[in-house]
């Protein structure tokens, strides 16, 4: 029984010790995003509501557009950072007008070009739309466009010289930790993203 006990204790210890580790990894990896912002509508919101990294780290609300996000240029301007990841399409997608892909295009560039203007110092990050379940397609047809939306935000990368990152990648990898709308995500999923946005650093 005392052996039992012992070994109890010590898986136990060990569980503990493990967890620990993973929680120490995670502030070691948002501790990287000290100087950095993340931009973008209530799916980057997540990072700040999650507390997986400080709210001035995170310039981000619902419904958030391209053309909304350029109103918080000021915002971005002082805080100075060393580098800005955005995030945006999935409300622009959606949005009633004849050409929502367009005015994404003129939005997003107008966006980038601010920010290199305002803080030429700063690294810019263009992020693909993160993808939806096909649940959430079938409830709202235009999510079809995604894939198309995140070939026009790589072409501007390009266009732009600006560093492009595919998120798309890890969500397919991770599609249990989506929320119960099909959109947003679990908890944990941010720390996966935050790891893959780290290795831009």
């Amino acid at each position: 029984m005392k052996k039992i006990m012992i070994s109890f204790l010590i898986g136990i210890l060990l569980v503990g010790v493990t967890a620990c580790g993973n929680t120490k990894d995670e502030k070691d990896i948002a501790a990287n995003f000290k100087n950095s912002v993340l931009m973008g509508d209530s799916i980057t919101e997540g990072f700040a509501i999650n507390e997986i990294l400080p709210l001035e780290n995170v310039i981000a609300g619902a419904g958030a557009t391209a053309g909304f996000t350029y109103d918080d240029i000021d915002t971005l301007v002082e805080k100075k950072p060393d580098n800005v990841f955005i995030m945006l399409g999935s409300c622009d997608i959606l949005m009633p007008v004849d050409d929502p892909k367009e005015l994404f295009r003129d939005d997003l560039t107008k966006l980038i070009n601010s920010i290199k203007e305002e803080l030429p110092d700063c690294k810019i990050y263009l992020q693909s739309i993160t993808p939806v379940t096909q649940e959430t397609i079938k409830q709202e047809p235009r999510y079809e466009g995604i894939d198309e939306y995140n070939e026009l935000i790589k072409e501007l990368a390009d266009k732009l010289s600006v560093d492009y990152v595919d998120i798309g990648t890890i969500v397919k990898e991770n599609t249990h930790l989506f929320a119960e709308d099909g959109v947003h995500f679990k908890k944990e999923f941010y720390n996966i993203w935050l790891k893959e946005l780290s290795k831009s650093l």
